[in-house]
């Protein structure tokens, strides 16, 4: 949902109505309110009371006596948007117990796919697979490609966690194409999109170069398709650090694209209209952050000290735009990227650079990244 003064007219309409069909007691279309209202709030990122409106509706449910496992599934996947990974477990689990049999089917299919989530974020990733694995041979079964398509996506993180990119990878092709043939357009198209995307990165990740390469024409021609510009970059991004690490020779020419898809991709979200919806602004900052580590990049295959110099201040200047913790993260992680350079080509690191992202770090205030910034500078 687009968070614009509309959305918000929507939500004040649609709390009204619930009040009002309360009071005349017309519980089943409150309910039912409910729901479109529990979307809503989780469109404009408004997840707190989201959560509220799902406890509602469960309780009404239960209160009436009607089926309230259909409820208590909105609650699940309410609590894992609101970060409550360990209730929403819960909440799936008394959903499937709760479930009458004209419904169970497709009860446990979306309960099992939503505790599989919480499992997987809570860290247990063996629970979090027989979870998803069972979501998706059911959903399949009831040609719910959507949910088929978002529980093969949980697995592939499940497989990213368990050191497995190149299952991973499969896993996020499968998803994208369950996902893209659910919807021509709507949430599940446009989760297919970043599935594309992310399938070039687990490949990466492989050290799959031929593959990598392969699925990142499809995924950039895709979110392009989908005016999904950072992602294009993303793409461009991921290709530019594989051939770091597995084609030297052609670093060179992929940082030098990657920082000009990164530019130009940026470009094109910022002259959007202005959006107060949380996923657009994500967008927008995920997009100055490619561009600053676009810039960073080519530093490590520039060879004169000039180019590095310059490509390096460009780089923290649009670090530090960021806001604090990545700005801390993105600098942190190139100052080791340095370092591993130099171990790879038995040289020493440029001082002088490191002090200058040292330095740039301490201005951030993040105290345990600083103090990991000047210990590598003390072993030099």
């Amino acid at each position: 949902m687009i968070a614009d003064g509309k959305a918000f007219v929507r939500i004040a309409q649609l709390r009204g109505r619930i009040a009002a069909l309360a009071r005349g007691g017309r519980y089943d279309l409150t309910l039912e309110l409910l729901g479109d209202l529990v979307r809503a709030d989780l469109g404009l990122g408004l997840p707190a009371d989201a959560l509220l409106r799902a406890r509602q509706s469960a309780r009404l449910a239960e209160e009436r006596g009607e089926p309230i496992a259909g409820s208590l599934v909105v609650l699940a996947a309410t609590l894992l948007s609101a970060n409550a990974f360990g209730e929403a477990v819960d909440a799936a689990a008394l959903a499937i117990d709760r479930a009458v049999p004209a419904e169970r089917a497709r009860i446990e299919t979306m309960a099992r796919l939503v505790g599989g989530a919480g499992q997987r974020r809570l860290g247990r990733f063996a629970e979090a697979r027989i979870l998803l694995d069972a979501a998706r041979g059911a959903a399949a079964r009831l040609g719910e490609r959507s949910l088929a398509g978002f529980a093969l996506a949980e697995l592939a993180w499940v497989d990213l966690a368990e050191d497995r990119p190149a299952a991973a990878a499969t896993c996020f092709e499968f998803a994208a194409e369950f996902l893209r043939r659910a919807e021509p357009d709507g949430p599940a198209y446009r989760s297919s999109v970043d599935c594309e995307a992310l399938a070039v990165a687990a490949w990466a990740t492989a050290d799959e170069l031929e593959r990598a390469t392969e699925r990142a024409a499809v995924a950039a021609d895709t979110a392009r398709a989908a005016q999904r510009f950072e992602l294009i970059a993303y793409v461009d991004g991921v290709l530019a650090d594989l051939a770091l690490r597995a084609a030297p020779d052609a670093a060179a020419e992929a940082c030098a694209l990657a920082a000009e898809s990164a530019t130009t991709n940026a470009e094109a979200l910022a002259a959007r209209p202005p959006s107060t919806d949380g996923l657009e602004r994500g967008r927008q900052n995920l997009a100055r952050e490619l561009v600053a580590q676009a810039r960073l990049r080519q530093v490590r295959t520039a060879d004169a000290s000039e180019d590095r110099a310059r490509h390096l201040e460009a780089g923290i200047e649009l670090a530090l735009a960021l806001e604090r913790p990545r700005a801390s993260a993105r600098l942190g992680a190139f100052l080791f990227d340095l370092v591993d350079d130099a171990e790879r080509a038995a040289q020493r690191p440029v001082r002088g650079e490191l002090e200058r992202l040292a330095g740039a770090i301490a201005g951030l205030g993040d105290q345990e990244l600083t103090a990991m910034a000047r210990a590598v500078l003390a072993e030099l």
